[in-house]
């Protein structure tokens, strides 16, 4: 083979090149073939081997070449290409042996045109199998991807060919910086390293760059590439190529920004290299003032800023004042959102010491300046990446004191900003600073405001103590000026004749400091100079005295003289306390300027509790309860109304409520029994503080807790020694709110009561509860809370009705039936009757007897009594004739039965006798709610008790029929143990009445049939025996009853008539006959009647009512509706309650009449607002309802008639359409609502219309749906507020949206600014063919549709005549637009 090469090998631009000869340039001879290559790889590699001499390359080119050039790609041609990879890879070592060798003499190089033809051959093939290597990897990558897209069967792995190739690539980089560390530079001439040489190494580095991203395994690869950069940037002149192809890799490859991040670094540290960075920031800025409208390329950039302000703060602060000014004006927000993290992460990292200049803490203030700036900004993403950050930096206290209050404030008005995630952030930095805040753990603005005013008045004594010390120092001071003549001399003659003086250390500079002024005063100025010296020679200043010249010796014993003798003459200085005062003064003031803030945010806090969005609730009930404990005002209201989240359906509200007031009331830093006690008067202050209205929620809550043991074993302890005043200190008040919380706690866990029954018992009837009523109303609350709820349908033990106790209970009761000054009858009457029903056998029979016993007390006490005359006033008084005492289906008679109404019983008062008004008033109390009691003992008690004793007597019967002996022997023995006497009665009375069965039923129906007929006999009884019985006393008594009602003007007293008018609504409750008779009776009492409590009682009465017989009182809803626009706010309260629970139960259907309730979204009131917006959000989530009535509302309340005001009809619109989120729902609503403009005949109507527009979120078919009805508003476009309601919507829907949409919206833009053209009279013959293109538009989409049906979709309605749809005169036209309108209403309905 020849050995000499006379040639040159000049890097070709195109591989090609290297096949056309050219003078003594270097060319490929023979392209070898697939099959030829693996034989001449076998002859390179026994080269490789036998010679171990890399100059085999200048022969064996070709072979490498061809392998390179190779297209084909099937497993042999891979392995071929690997196995050239590793040829080259050991040709490569070789290389840097031979190169270290020749460059180990110092003089030039020997056969230096070999040596770099070599060194360029060798390495352009190793680049360039490298660079083939990388594709075809890519490739396959690529492929498998798509495979696995597509769900393909199982493809091969894409690098099976190529084995550890990641760690050979690094193999092969630290191969190539090994060869740059050599002097390449000597094998040109001139020794200057050809560009294009650099360029194809630097290459392969930018190509893996791009290739492969950086991992934890793969970090030493592009620690190698950097060091390779960094070299070639410091030897080889490669610094201004650098930047440029390290941006464009930034600005197309996302993964490469944290590699060039640590890379840029790598440069730095080893290197030196920093101007580098330098360009590249400016060339980014530079990229992204030009083209931040694209959003991956700012993304990219914004990605490698954020990894290298992270890694390597100090090398970007410099830049950043420039950088942040250029970059935060840019279009992308996720750019600013970047260079505000940037800011941040400096602050935090270098300027947050102590000490810092101030030029730093001029920058620090300049880049929060930015971030405050930009909690304003235009793009909610950034508010909310502001509003983090701060977060961040507070709880990195990087937030100086004098910015804090600054930034609460823009927190604080960010609490109305229309988006949530804003509204997150704010609340979430708002609860940062109150956790975090300088100044005290307890924040009460009064307390705060009393301290200041203390403070500031120390300072104004302290201020005056300065000025009388001014005074005397300026007195002193002229003495001493006086006397500084005579002294001078002194002072330099003792000096002169003394200069060194030693002294002992027998007295204290205090007892010399007593003897000058005495000296001073007789003027002994030089005995007064000795002292003056020795107490400094005591304070250890001699050396440095000695080290003075004479003249400074004279000025200093001249000073330290006058200072003696002001100190002497007992000087003070207060200056330090007056400054150590202004500091207290100033901190009291931030701190009143900063719980003024925070104060201020709880009234918009309270708005958010009741938002439509989960986040803004659960933030707020977070900020109120941190509130809360940090005492600041205002958050108890906030607290309060956290109890109303207790009935929503949103689990994680009610989550979120009990663990704040887990945070609240149980949260000590106590244990065991001192932790109960804490607890247990966090619970009683704030049940005390809760309204009545709060209480069931409340008690919701407290169920809770002790189902889950919060509420455990020892708090219950401590409450019942409240209760019982066995706890040293306790009031009779904390012994009532003790009471309340055993009796709601109760309700979850009954054996609290089972185990403490004696001594409720005997509290009850004891004297505590003579002097205390409530206390004995609420004991037996607690008592009846003894049954198990699990066990109450079945079976539980009842007391008799000659127990002990209740002789007692009805006792006490009658006693405080009497007493006139008893307040809260009503409370007590209905706590004795639920005892009477719940926990006492046949509680008909001993109701039946109290009543007796208060008829014979009215007898007995009013026999003497003077008879009114027949016309008398009976506003005061009512004549209380004689009358059967028995209720309905009980026990026989005691009177007979024939007697009449005008009989005189034995014993009785005469005819005409009176009684007060509170006795007839608390008297219908009772009857009424007796019989509301006595319909639900008939209705549950007694009716579950049947079906339980049927189901025991099924079983028994099973168990005869198998023969069961022993488990028979059982159910009879647990058959007698659980027999109630009373209800085994009622049953009897039941079944006298039920026909016997002539042969036994079949077993299955057996249970159904007893059901029915049990239900039905109790149904009976309340229906035609309860009231109508002529033996019963409700017979009797209701036209009494009604009588009352009947005449307001004779009976005047309004308790009276409220007592008449709410038992007569309780009797309609039990029979619909009763009920039916006498509804216009009530609805024009309810209608009439000017007394509030008669309205809401009523109100409440129908809502029972509506439960009890739906069918009786829907004809009679609209009266409820009336009373949303009575002037009284607690009539108004109570009617929105009573119609959201009876909507929302669906015992009233839906109507438009609900637009009714929609104006109680602006109600004055902010419970009715907020209970009316809860309805309206529990009902958007049931079905279709309010979509289907929402044109109803819309057509209501745009009503010119109702006059409602223009922005409260925005206010209301905007929260409910606010909750419509299906797009059918919304497409069907955009038409709807076109249809309505050519209806509208008013501007103020087409504005509302637009206004609801523009409130909708669009997609591309509701878009589509706004053109398609263009014809329908074009005219109304010239009004400005409609068109400005059209622009709203484009600017809008074109936030983040989608191409697709873009366009749509585009396309709507142009259609609607030809609307805005002024039309000519010869365009009419233009505008006919804009509607024809409208028509044929509408039609062609519409075949679309019916194209897409074909395939599987809706099959769309028939599109209605062309007349009729453009159609804008007379009435026919809009007739048919609206059964157009209400036909959709109900497909929409249907389908969805």
């Amino acid at each position: 083979m020849e050995e000499t090469h006379d040639f040159q090998f000049i890097l070709p631009l195109n591989s090609e090149d290297l096949v056309n000869s050219s003078g003594d340039h270097y060319y490929v001879k023979e392209l070898y073939s697939s099959k030829e290559i693996p034989e001449k790889l076998l002859e390179c590699k026994r080269k490789v081997s036998h010679d171990k001499d890399a100059f085999y390359i200048l022969d064996t080119f070709d072979t490498y070449y061809s392998v390179i050039e190779s297209n084909a790609t099937d497993a042999a041609s891979l392995r071929n290409l690997m196995r050239s990879f590793d040829l080259l890879y050991m040709t490569v070592e070789m290389l840097g042996q031979s190169l270290t060798e020749t460059f180990a003499d110092k003089g030039p190089p020997t056969n230096r045109i070999r040596h770099l033809n070599l060194t360029k051959m060798t390495l352009y093939l190793q680049v360039n199998v490298v660079r083939k290597i990388d594709s075809v990897a890519q490739r396959a990558r690529r492929d498998q991807q798509m495979n696995l897209q597509k769900k393909r069967g199982k493809q091969p792995e894409a690098l099976d060919q190529y084995p550890d190739w990641d760690e050979k690539r690094g193999k092969f980089l630290v191969q190539l910086f090994n060869i740059l560390q050599l002097p390449l530079e000597r094998l040109w001439a001139p020794p200057i390293v050809e560009e294009d040489f650099i360029t194809m190494l630097c290459d392969i580095c930018y190509r893996t760059l791009e290739l492969t991203p950086m991992r934890h395994d793969n970090r030493h690869v592009f620690d190698t590439l950097f060091q390779i950069l960094g070299t070639c940037i410091k030897r080889f002149n490669h610094a201004m190529t650098f930047p440029v192809r390290i941006l464009q890799i930034l600005r197309g490859t996302e993964h490469a920004a944290a590699a060039v991040a640590n890379g840029i670094l790598t440069l730095h540290e080893e290197y030196g290299i920093s101007k580098v960075f330098e360009i590249l920031l400016k060339s980014i800025v530079e990229a992204l003032q030009l083209d931040s409208a694209d959003t991956t390329v700012s993304k990219h950039f914004s990605t490698f800023l954020s990894e290298f302000s992270s890694i390597s703060p100090e090398l970007i602060i410099p830049h950043l004042s420039k950088v942040s000014d250029e970059l935060l004006d840019c279009q992308s927000h996720m750019l600013r959102n970047t260079v505000l993290q940037i800011l941040a992460d400096a602050v935090i990292s270098d300027l947050t010491a102590e000490d810092l200049s101030d030029e730093m803490k001029e920058v620090r203030n300049e880049f929060l300046d930015h971030l405050y700036d930009h909690i304003m900004d235009g793009s909610a993403h950034v508010r909310t990446k502001a509003l983090h950050i701060l977060v961040h930096l507070k709880t990195q206290h990087a937030i100086p004191l004098t910015y804090l209050t600054k930034v609460l404030a823009a927190a604080v008005g960010r609490l109305e900003d229309k988006s949530s995630l804003v509204r997150k952030a704010a609340m979430q930095l708002i609860k940062s600073t109150l956790e975090s805040n300088p100044f005290s753990s307890k924040l009460s603005l009064e307390e705060l405001l009393h301290k200041h005013q203390n403070e500031v008045e120390i300072m104004e004594k302290l201020n005056e103590v300065l000025e009388a010390e001014r005074k005397e120092e300026e007195r002193l001071n002229e003495q001493w000026s006086e006397r500084a003549i005579e002294i001078l001399p002194e002072i330099k003659e003792h000096l002169t004749e003394f200069p060194n003086l030693d002294f002992d250390k027998e007295e204290s500079d205090t007892e010399l400091l007593e003897k000058i002024l005495p000296l001073m005063r007789d003027k002994e100025y030089k005995k007064a100079v000795v002292l003056v010296r020795k107490i400094d020679f005591l304070a250890g200043n001699q050396e440095i005295v000695s080290m003075l010249e004479f003249e400074e010796k004279v000025f200093y014993v001249m000073e330290l003289l006058k200072t003696y003798h002001l100190l002497a003459a007992g000087l003070k200085q207060s200056s330090e306390e007056m400054l150590r005062q202004i500091k207290t003064v100033q901190f009291l003031k931030d701190s009143i300027d900063y719980t003024t803030i925070v104060t201020g945010a709880y009234p918009k806090l309270q708005d958010l509790l009741m938002s439509k969005t989960n986040t803004d609730v659960l933030e707020a009930v977070d900020l109120f309860t941190t509130g809360y404990m940090f005492g600041i005002a205002g958050t108890d209201a906030g607290m309060r109304k956290m109890l109303m989240l207790v009935w929503s359906s949103d689990k994680e509200k009610r989550d979120a409520v009990s663990e704040a007031y887990r945070r609240v009331l149980f949260t000590t830093e106590l244990q065991a029994r001192a932790h109960a006690i804490r607890v247990v008067q966090n619970l009683s202050k704030f049940l005390e503080e809760i309204d009545y209205g709060h209480y069931l929620s409340l008690e919701t809550l407290v169920a809770d807790w002790v189902n889950v043991g919060q509420i455990d074993a020892l708090v219950i302890q401590v409450l019942f020694e409240r209760f019982t005043l066995k706890l040293e200190g306790t009031t009779n008040n904390e012994a009532r709110l003790a009471l309340e919380l055993l009796i709601m706690a109760s309700k979850a866990k009954n054996s609290i009561v089972t185990a403490n029954t004696a001594i409720i018992e005997d509290i009850a009837v004891g004297q505590r509860a003579r002097s205390e009523p409530r206390l004995f109303a609420g004991c037996l609350r607690l008592l009846v809370n003894s049954i198990d709820a699990n066990n109450n349908a079945k079976y539980y033990k009842r007391h008799n009705t000659d127990a002990k106790f209740v002789v007692e209970v009805i006792r006490f009761f009658l006693d405080c039936f009497f007493h006139e000054k008893l307040k809260d009858f009503d409370g007590m009457a209905t706590s004795v009757l639920e005892y009477i029903y719940r926990m006492c056998q046949s509680p008909d029979v001993l109701v039946q007897d109290l009543l007796k016993e208060l008829q014979k007390r009215f007898y007995h006490n009013w026999q003497g009594a003077t008879a009114a005359p027949v016309n008398a006033d009976k506003e005061n008084e009512l004549a209380l004739e004689s009358q059967p005492t028995e209720i309905a289906y009980t026990q026989p008679l005691s009177i007979p039965q024939t007697q009449t109404q005008g009989t005189q019983s034995p014993g009785g008062p005469p005819p005409g006798s009176c009684m007060p008004v509170f006795l007839v008033s608390r008297f219908m109390f009772c009857i009424g709610y007796m019989t509301i009691k006595e319909m639900i003992f008939l209705d549950m008690d007694v009716y579950n008790n049947m079906k339980y004793r049927e189901e025991l007597t099924a079983q028994q019967e099973r168990d005869t029929r198998t023969q069961e002996a022993g488990r028979k022997a059982a159910q009879q023995q647990l058959l007698r143990r659980t027999m109630n006497v009373s209800a085994m009665e009622v049953r009897k009375r039941l079944s006298n009445s039920a026909a016997e069965p002539q042969q036994e039923p079949d077993e299955d129906l057996v249970g159904a049939t007893a059901e029915d007929s049990i239900a039905d006999e109790i149904l009976a009884i309340c229906e035609d025996m309860l009231i109508y019985d002529p033996n019963g006393l409700l017979h009797w008594l209701t036209p009494v009853i009604i009588d009352i009602c009947k005449k307001p003007g004779e009976y005047r007293h309004p308790k009276l008539q409220q007592a008449a008018t709410l038992t007569l609504a309780r009797l309609m409750t039990v029979s619909s006959r009763f009920c039916e008779s006498n509804m216009s009776f009530l609805m024009n009492i309810l209608g009439l009647t000017t007394n509030i409590k008669i309205k809401c009682n009523t109100v409440v009465g129908l809502s029972d009512l509506t439960f009890r017989f739906p069918n009786i009182i829907e004809p009679w809803t609209g009266h409820f509706y009336a009373q949303l626009h009575e002037t009284d706010t607690e009539l108004r309260l109570t009617a929105v309650k009573m119609l959201s629970h009876l909507l929302l139960n669906e015992m009233i259907r839906v109507k438009s009449q609900i637009s009714d309730m929609a104006l109680c979204i602006i109600d004055e009131n902010e419970e009715i607002q907020s209970i009316t917006k809860e309805f309206f959000k529990e009902i958007a989530n049931k079905s279709n309802i309010l979509y289907n009535v929402l044109p109803d509302i819309i057509s209501r309340l745009g009503d010119t008639n109702l006059r409602l005001e223009e922005h409260k009809y925005h206010i209301i619109m905007s929260y409910i359409l606010g909750l419509i989120q299906k797009d059918r729902q919304i497409e069907s609503l955009v038409e709807k609502l076109c249809l309505r403009f050519p209806m509208a005949h008013v501007e103020r109507q087409w504005r509302d219309i637009a206004y609801c527009l523009s409130l909708l979120t669009y997609n591309e078919r509701s878009i589509n749906k706004l053109m398609d009805n263009m014809q329908n508003y074009r005219d109304k476009v010239q009004n400005d507020d409609v068109y400005a309601s059209f622009r709203l919507i484009i600017s809008n829907t074109n936030k983040l949206a989608k191409p697709e949409l873009k366009a749509a919206v585009t396309e709507f833009e142009t259609r609607l600014a030809e609307c805005l053209a002024v039309k000519d009279p010869t365009a009419d013959g233009a505008d006919s063919s804009q509607n024809q293109a409208d028509e044929t538009r509408t039609a062609n989409r519409t075949k679309a549709a019916g194209n897409r049906t074909k395939k599987g979709g809706r099959k769309p309605a028939p599109a209605a005549p062309a007349g009729r749809t453009t159609s804008r005169r007379g009435g026919r036209g809009r007739r048919a637009a609206r059964v157009e309108s209400s036909s959709d209403d109900a497909s929409e309905s249907d389908s969805d």
